[in-house]
């Protein structure tokens, strides 16, 4: 049974977009490394079209470059963007779609942003650092779909994954990865306690990894050590 064949609701090209890009993400290609239609389709047991297709939408996210006459490769690093370009983008769209979310904002919303951190926190707790990504991808992409701008996602996508270095270093630079789960919780309380102004500044602070996020590290420290005591 080839990698793709347990067919769900999305096509065969958005499934093999997919699996390669949690592949990407993880670093298993090396930057620049060919990506070659015939040796994925072999790979996945499809025709060529859907693989196609995934190359495609990947280069419109960043994660590959197409080359003419050439073929398409595993895009390089963009991180000296990452401060005056891609966290400008991606404040100025997440903060959008917190304007339009904040009215509609239900239980049901609140109950899947937990369920993301709850799964945050596992991942944490595994020291499992791509997962905590994909998840803490998959928090800030529901404020998109809470907002219904769904059809802004691949946009969002294509910020974020040009900031995928960045992400990965920040996260590495953490002695406990529970930390991620801990700070995007914060963020949830603030959004729902029904104070627009501040949920804001404390999302486009976090955004911008400002003070928000040194709050919420002193509150965490805190948080352990009283834990520690207890024991």
């Amino acid at each position: 049974m080839s990698a793709v064949s347990e067919i769900s609701v999305k096509t065969v090209a958005d499934q093999v977009c997919d699996l390669l890009r949690s592949e990407l993400l993880s670093g298993n290609y090396i930057a620049g490394s060919a990506m070659r239609e015939e040796e994925l389709a072999t790979r996945f047991g499809v025709s060529r079209h859907p693989i196609r297709k995934a190359l495609q939408k990947l280069s419109l996210e960043g994660l590959l470059t197409s080359k003419p006459n050439r073929g398409v490769f595993v895009a390089a690093s963009q991180k000296e963007h990452v401060k005056g370009l891609l966290t400008p983008m991606r404040k100025q769209l997440e903060l959008y779609a917190l304007d339009l979310a904040a009215p509609k904002l239900n239980d049901d919303h609140h109950r899947t942003w937990e369920l993301l951190i709850r799964k945050m926190e596992r991942a944490g707790e595994d020291q499992n650092p791509q997962e905590v990504l994909d998840l803490d991808a998959a928090f800030h992409q529901h404020l998109l779909v809470v907002a219904g701008l769904e059809e802004m996602l691949p946009v969002w996508q294509g910020i974020y994954s040009r900031m995928r270095d960045y992400h990965q270093e920040g996260n590495a630079q953490l002695s406990d990865l529970r930390f991620v789960a801990f700070a995007h919780r914060l963020l949830i309380d603030s959004l729902f306690d029904g104070k627009l102004a501040k949920a804001r500044a404390d999302w486009e602070s976090h955004l911008g990894n400002g003070e928000f996020n040194k709050r919420a590290m002193a509150s965490w420290l805190r948080q352990k050590n009283s834990a520690a005591r207890k024991k």
